[in-house]
């Protein structure tokens, strides 16, 4: 039975790679700081592998083929896709005994996501995982979800999900530890007249649920209400999935909203050392 000794939820924008110097000194400081000691938690705990729950965005799937959820199983994936990115560009360890034991797991709970033998890793990944491990080799597994495309599953299927996710995990037995990380959002604007707004009363707002672990008036938001906090704030699926996964308060390490990021930037930490709710 696998155990999760680590996990954390992270903002992710490529310019916090791309182009950190973009960002006022102290916003970018506080931001990496309370990066680098989530990740640092992942490195001491043990982890023999990492799973990293994120946005598609358009990398691997297009509207003809666009998967609510789809599980990395190779034994190697590709990344960073962007050549801009200051990550070398190689491939990535995966965990294909693990991510069949999630997929199994799942199976066996009703839910069948989707599967890949090759995935390319976008930043929205590569730069969360780049913390954790610079030199690439934490076997990883991607978990691929919907945060972008019409019709998405609610924040309430998000959230049971990551229940059923922690199941199939504490049923797996290819490793016994296992580090687990969402990567996306805040709230910001893609696409449209709005990029580099960024809706910092939403985010304050939805730290503080994840700080108190209560999440009601969170899940019964509609996708046209959440969407006031930008088209990018539909990546709090990612932090909805862990919060449930992991089911205890979270840790707010830090949050800026980072203008020439477009995005509201936070880090939140769980404690596994203590015992969840068990709602």
């Amino acid at each position: 039975m696998a155990t999760v000794t680590a996990a954390f939820a992270a903002s992710h924008a490529p310019m916090m790679l791309a182009a950190a110097d973009s960002a006022p000194a102290g916003q970018r400081d506080a931001f990496m700081t309370g990066l680098e000691q989530a990740a640092a938690r992942v490195r001491a705990s043990g982890a023999q592998a990492v799973i990293i729950l994120s946005n598609e965005h358009f990398t691997n799937f297009f509207l003809e083929n666009f998967p609510q959820c789809c599980v990395g199983v190779a034994e190697a994936n590709t990344g960073p896709s962007e050549p801009w990115l200051p990550i070398p560009r190689r491939p990535v360890p995966g965990a294909p005994d693990l991510a069949h034991g999630l997929l199994t797991g799942l199976n066996d709970q009703g839910l069948t996501p989707s599967f890949s033998q090759h995935l390319t890793l976008d930043h929205g990944i590569m730069t969360i995982y780049h913390a954790i491990d610079p030199d690439g080799r934490l076997p990883l597994v991607p978990v691929l979800q919907n945060c972008a495309v019409r019709p998405m599953l609610t924040l309430r299927q998000w959230f049971a999900f990551g229940r059923r996710l922690r199941a199939a995990i504490e049923a797996c037995t290819a490793v016994d530890r296992v580090a687990l990380v969402a990567a996306g959002g805040l709230s910001h604007w893609i696409g449209n007249e709005r990029i580099g707004d960024i809706d910092e009363d939403f985010d304050r707002w939805f730290l503080d649920r994840l700080e108190k672990n209560t999440f009601d008036d969170v899940l019964d938001m509609d996708d046209d209400e959440l969407e006031q906090a930008g088209n990018g704030a539909h990546e709090i699926r990612s932090w909805l999935t862990l919060a449930a996964a992991v089911d205890r308060p979270a840790r707010v390490l830090a949050y800026e909203p980072i203008r020439p990021w477009v995005t509201g930037m936070g880090v939140a930490e769980y404690d596994m050392s203590e015992p969840g709710t068990s709602r």
